[in-house]
């Protein structure tokens, strides 16, 4: 399963046009799906009752509500908490987001990145060819998600105008790419230069050291994470199992390997430990996707947290599972960037299985929100669809899901995060820096 954006919506409309609404952002990712054709049928009529065009319908609030309400016509299950009147009237859709948007909310983003960096991506000079397909995968996705310049404009700048500005999101959590074998010799996104979001908005982000693999040799490895805490403070790893060495990956639960890593960082105060698990995108290897090797080292490292990015689709299953059998362990997360953009919009009722599997067997208190933006751009119509979304009454009934209640998604949306990451919440909806969490 190749992740390629245009595969997985082959009715995706690019455009040149620039930056779109978030709404407007997360409508045509319905309508680019399978179900896209019907949806599209849905959202004439909505544009005719609302007396505009098509394409001003499309950018007004009511698009995504209406896009929404449209799946939920044509599968009869009711994934969306919609109404009729959001659907069709954009000044009520307006009014209804904010009415129903909660001061309480507080959101921590926990999948965020920066993808560019000072010397770009030169095929041939430092960049491989296989680099190179990398960088043209999330450039492909940027572009569509309103970036002209795909990854030259998800830079330190736009990360503040897009997240942490332009959504409702409360605190960030940054993640680092790594791969330097591909990248004439230093990662992807260098850690000097990540380190400009942590200076630019100290109190609304938290910053992952990454781009470690043993495979680069362990003793270099460790004196790379000592560095990381030392020089620039970082509150975590974000890692990746599958690399670009000759080896091509390797396993958290190698003892010769991965556990000298993970006793260097509890000796570092490193608790909160994320890998890429799932999305086997590309040239990379599937198995080092599989969430298997979290098994033990979540048995052997008790005391610290193991977090498995993208939720690991489509092998979440396997991943609930290690809890699902294992109800004492209290030190295996899941979080869901990525896979909840990918699913919510093309294919909502494996969505709402994803979701309820992970909750039903993990736990309402194990698994964390997180949007892979800006790769996805501006977040906020993923935070909107979330509000909104539900798993329906049927699967509740027949699979044992949790329905999503409005504390459940708190705890998603950010209490879960928080308390991993020692983070203050607050109750300010303010979207702009007046509005802070603290790392404690």
């Amino acid at each position: 399963m190749e992740f390629n954006v245009f595969e997985h919506f082959k009715g995706f409309e690019r455009t040149s046009e620039g930056p779109r609404t978030p709404e407007e952002q997360g409508t045509r990712f319905f309508l680019g799906g399978h179900l896209g054709p019907r949806i599209s049928e849905h959202l004439d009529a909505s544009a005719t009752k609302a007396g505009l065009s098509r394409r001003t319908f499309l950018a007004s609030a009511s698009a995504l509500p209406a896009a929404m309400l449209a799946v939920n016509n044509i599968t009869g299950m009711r994934f969306f908490d919609v109404t009729p009147a959001e659907a069709y009237e954009p000044a009520a859709a307006k009014e209804i987001k904010v009415s129903r948007k909660p001061g309480s909310d507080f959101i921590v983003d926990a999948h965020t990145h920066i993808c560019t960096r000072k010397d770009g991506y030169i095929p041939g000079i430092n960049t491989t060819e296989r680099g190179m397909w990398f960088v043209q995968l999330l450039d492909d996705l940027g572009k569509a998600m309103g970036l002209p310049n795909g990854t030259k404009d998800m830079t330190v700048e736009n990360f503040g105008k897009l997240i942490l500005e332009g959504s409702d999101t409360s605190v960030a959590v940054f993640n680092p790419f790594g791969f330097r074998e591909d990248y004439g010799g230093k990662d992807m996104i260098p850690i000097e230069e990540q380190a400009e979001v942590k200076r630019r908005w100290p109190t609304r982000t938290v910053m992952l050291g990454g781009g470690l693999t043993p495979n680069q040799g362990l003793s270099e490895t460790l004196e790379r994470m000592t560095m990381f805490v030392e020089k620039y403070q970082i509150s975590g790893l974000k890692l990746y199992t599958f690399d670009s060495t000759k080896k091509r990956g390797w396993w958290f639960d190698d003892q010769k390997q991965a556990y000298p890593m993970w006793e260097k960082a509890r000796k570092l105060g490193l608790k909160n430990i994320g890998c890429h698990k799932g999305i086997p995108f590309g040239q990379f290897m599937a198995r080092y996707a599989h969430p298997e090797d979290l098994d033990a080292v979540c048995d052997d490292f008790p005391d610290l947290n193991f977090i498995a990015y993208h939720s690991a689709w489509p092998y979440q299953h396997e991943l609930a599972a290690l809890k699902g059998f294992k109800p004492q362990r209290k030190n295996l997360y899941a979080e869901v960037g990525s896979t909840f953009a990918a699913t919510v919009t093309n294919r909502p009722l494996e969505c709402a299985h994803v979701l309820g599997t992970l909750l039903r067997d993990l736990g309402p208190d194990y698994v964390m929100w997180g949007t892979d933006s800006a790769l996805w751009g501006n977040p906020q119509w993923q935070i909107d669809a979330f509000r909104k979304f539900r798993i329906p009454d049927q699967l509740v009934e027949g699979h044992g899901y949790p329905p999503l209640t409005d504390e459940l998604k708190a705890k998603v949306f950010g209490l879960n995060a928080a308390r991993i990451w020692n983070l203050k919440t607050t109750t300010s909806a303010a979207p702009m820096e007046p509005r802070r969490a603290v790392a404690v």
